[in-house]
Parts: C-alpha cells; sequence; structure tokens
C-alpha cells in the first residue's frame, strides 16, 4: 500500500469514527429526555477529574524538601478560588500559574 492509500485510509477511519462518536448521543437519548445517568455524570465529572489531578500532582512531590512548601500554596490557591468562584477552569488555571511562578523563581 502506498503513502497516498494509507493516508485517505487513516482519514476515513478518522472520519467514521469522528461522525459515530457524534451521533451515538443522538441515537441513545431522544429528543427532549431527561437522563438520570447523564444527569449523574454531568454532576460528578468535575470533582472526579480535579481529585485525579491533585492524586498525579502530589504523588511527584519530594516531601522533604521546599518544594512542597509550593506546592500547598498552590494547592490552597487552586482550593479557594474553586471555593469561592465555583469555576474549576480558573481554579486550575490560576494553582497552576501561582506553581510555576514558584518553581521557576
Amino acid at each position: 500500500m502506498n503513502e497516498i492509500n494509507y493516508l485517505l485510509a487513516v482519514m476515513l477511519v478518522m472520519t467514521v469514527s469522528t461522525y459515530i462518536t457524534r451521533l451515538t448521543p443522538f441515537l441513545l437519548f431522544g429528543k427532549g429526555q431527561e437522563s438520570a445517568l447523564l444527569n449523574y455524570i454531568s454532576k460528578s465529572t468535575p470533582p472526579m477529574v480535579m481529585t485525579i489531578l491533585v492524586i498525579y500532582m502530589l504523588k511527584e512531590v519530594e516531601y522533604l524538601t521546599f518544594e512542597i512548601v509550593y506546592t500547598f500554596i498552590a494547592l490552597l490557591v487552586t482550593t479557594g478560588l474553586h471555593i469561592y468562584k465555583r469555576n474549576a477552569l480558573l481554579s486550575i488555571v490560576s494553582g497552576t500559574i501561582v506553581y510555576m511562578f514558584f518553581v521557576q523563581t
């Protein structure tokens, strides 16, 4: 198979996959139907993602160095902003900026 055919096959598979993933929710959930499962997923996904990010962040910290101070300051900023504003994007970005500021200076 030459390069052009390979690229065309890859694009075809990507196109079909994208179309199927976009079409599936409309086929599974009819118009105007409230789904208890979707409501549960939409409410529980952000806390699960935040928990995974915190665990991932804390697993690499060297607790016997001064890095732990930077980490907990960034964690406090993230938590405080999330409680205050209820905006996950704002809190994650702000905590990341604070942590990067401490690490880079």
